[in-house]
Parts: structure tokens; C-alpha cells; sequence
């Protein structure tokens, strides 16, 4: 529990109201109850603000608290992110090595360790000091986890993978899997080795369920602060540079490129040896079928940048009303005739 004075101080804003009101909980704007603090500055929110039950409301603006006590901010989502920290329940992380642990003579542990029951940690397996693994997590031959790493339940992680430091790895990713690769002469296929690996920047962060595959000429390499959502497919070779966020669903194709702090939407599929432009932001669903230079917001399919798109898709709904009346005419003619 905290007063709101020293929330704000938290958040580096300005209380309005009482200071002194004592905060016990986080909460949505319309579920709030007394004692709760929530956040009121998008527009559909401000319309409910009188309504809620909530002690006090994050705002952008002191009118919009409309006589209700607060807190003004200039970053609302900054703030958002360092209230919800402060409220959270931090688990007591208890440093041990469950016995029911399998653990290779020949793997490096380092200090204040801790290996969840049932995980797997292969031959030549380095893994450095704080790293926190799960239940059912299996690490194969010479992978290195970087400090202070996290790898949740049920992960694989296959040989020679490089995880970075103050990694995240959401439970069922599977890193370094053999990449989809074959050449097809008469009626067989024939599989492209895939003896390269994958390497994971620093504070990179996977949600559940991806998967990301070696490489066959070169490694796989997702760079520093990337952030990937649920079940994001990464093909074997794929360079993506710093700071890129790939929300869920979205497919990188073999051999693609994509430059720094890209952010791409949901369910976008990019296909292989493209390269990405570094700024570039795609609309969900976009489909990139070529190279694009970056620097502005894509969408469709083909993805397009977003104005040249908009004006498309108005010349095309304009034929097709003139399609409608021109239809109309020759009824209207057939009729009288």
C-alpha cells in the first residue's frame, strides 16, 4: 500500500487532490473499487472517469480529472509501466538445483543458479550467474545462457545455441531447430543441412510458443532488445538488428534481413530474402513480397507504403461504384426496352 504522493513521485508527476490517499491495488478503470488506482487518459476512458470507484486516476491533463484527486504525467505509459512494477508481487526467487535435475559433468554453472525438476542440461552446456530455468527445460550440447536469464517451463534449446544476457524465454519456444530447406530433383527431396546456430542479443525477450530456427550458411541472429510476442516463426539465416518488436504471429521467411528498430504488427507474413529497411512499422496482416526501403508504415498485400495503399484502395472503391451505376444504366435501359 502507498500513498498517492508517493506514486508520483514514482512517476515523476504532479498529485492533484489529496496526497496523503492510501493505495492499495491496480485496477481497470471500470472495474475499480475503492482503495484502487487506474488510468484515465485515452478518450474512451475519460467518458467513464466520474463513474469509476477508483481513489485516483493517471492522467495527461489536470481538467481531465473533472475535481477527482490524481496524478498528471507527461509519459502515460511510462508511468503505467513503473505504477504496475510497484504493485507487483515479486516472486522470492530461492536459489537451488532441484535433485530431480539431469546435469552433464562437463556444464558450467555459475553462481546463484537456479534449475527447476525434470530440466535437461546437455554436455559443454555454459550457463552463467542468476539464471532462473524452469521445469522440463532441455539445453543441448554447447548452448551458453547469459547472465541473469530467465528460460521459462518446457523450453528446448538445442546445441551451440548463444543466449544473450537478461534474456526472457516464455514457456514451449524452441530455439535452433533445423530450418525449412530442400531441393527437389524428379519426385525426391533432398534436405539442406542447417550446421549453423542461432545467437540472441542481450534483453531480448520471446513470448511462448516461438520458434526459431538455425541457420545453413551463417547463424540465425535476433539482436539487443528485440521483443518478440506469442508464437512468432523466425526461418533459418533471418538477421534482425536491435531493438525490433514483432508482435504475434508474425513469419520472417530464410534469409531475410531486417535493419534496426522495426515494428511489425500481428499475423505479418515476410517472406525470404527480403530486406527490411531499418524504422519501418507494418499494419497487421501486411504481406512483404519484396524489399522495402524503411523509414515509414507499410500495409496490405503487397504491403505498400500506407499513403500509396490509401489511395489504391479510394480509386478502386470509386470504380466500383461507378461498376454499380454503370450496372443500374443497363438494367434501367434492358427495362425500358
Amino acid at each position: 500500500m502507498f500513498t498517492l504522493k508517493h506514486i508520483a513521485l514514482e512517476v515523476s508527476g504532479m498529485v492533484v487532490g489529496d496526497d496523503s490517499i492510501m493505495i492499495s491495488a491496480v485496477d481497470d478503470i471500470e472495474e475499480a473499487s475503492s482503495g484502487a488506482i487506474t488510468f484515465a487518459f485515452l478518450p474512451k476512458y475519460k467518458k467513464v472517469l466520474t463513474s469509476s470507484d477508483a481513489s485516483a486516476f493517471v492522467v495527461t491533463n489536470k481538467e481531465d480529472l473533472q475535481g477527482s484527486p490524481g496524478i498528471v504525467v507527461e509519459n502515460p505509459y511510462l508511468a503505467m509501466i513503473k505504477i504496475l512494477e510497484l504493485f507487483s508481487k515479486k516472486k522470492i526467487i530461492e536459489h537451488k538445483i532441484s535433485a530431480n535435475a539431469e546435469i552433464s559433468k562437463s556444464a558450467k554453472i555459475g553462481k546463484n543458479v537456479s534449475i527447476s525438476s525434470f530440466s535437461v542440461i546437455k554436455n559443454n552446456v555454459v550457463i552463467e550467474d542468476d539464471v532462473t530455468i524452469g521445469s522440463g527445460v532441455k539445453i543441448n550440447e554447447g548452448a551458453i545462457i547469459g547472465k541473469n536469464s530467465c528460460i521459462k517451463d518446457n523450453v528446448i534449446i538445442y546445441e551451440d545455441v548463444h543466449i544473450g544476457k537478461h534474456a526472457l524465454i516464455h514457456s514451449g519456444t524452441i530455439i535452433g531447430s533445423d530450418g525449412f530447406g530442400f531441393t527437389t530433383i524428379g519426385n525426391e527431396h533432398h534436405k539442406i543441412p542447417h550446421i549453423k546456430a542461432v545467437i540472441i542479443g542481450d534483453f531480448v525477450e520471446m513470448g511462448a510458443s516461438c520458434t526459431i530456427d538455425r541457420g545453413s550458411v551463417k547463424n540465425t541472429v535476433i539482436g539487443d532488445n528485440c521483443k518478440l510476442d506469442n508464437q512468432v516463426h523466425i526461418a533459418h539465416n533471418v538477421q534482425i538488428a536491435q531493438g525490433c518488436l514483432l508482435a504475434a504471429g508474425v513469419f520472417i521467411g530464410g534469409s531475410s534481413t531486417v535493419e534496426e528498430y522495426c515494428m511489425v504488427a500481428g499475423k505479418t507474413d515476410i517472406g525470404p530474402h527480403i530486406t527490411i529497411g531499418k524504422g519501418s512499422m507494418f499494419a497487421a496482416r501486411s504481406c512483404v513480397l519484396k524489399s522495402l526501403s524503411g523509414g515509414e508504415m507499410y500495409a496490405g498485400n503487397p504491403a505498400r507504403p500506407i499513403k500509396e495503399k490509401q489511395e489504391r484502395d479510394a480509386v478502386y472503391t470509386k470504380l466500383k461504384i461507378i461498376e454499380k451505376k454503370l450496372k443500374q444504366a443497363d438494367a434501367k435501359k434492358t427495362k425500358n426496352n
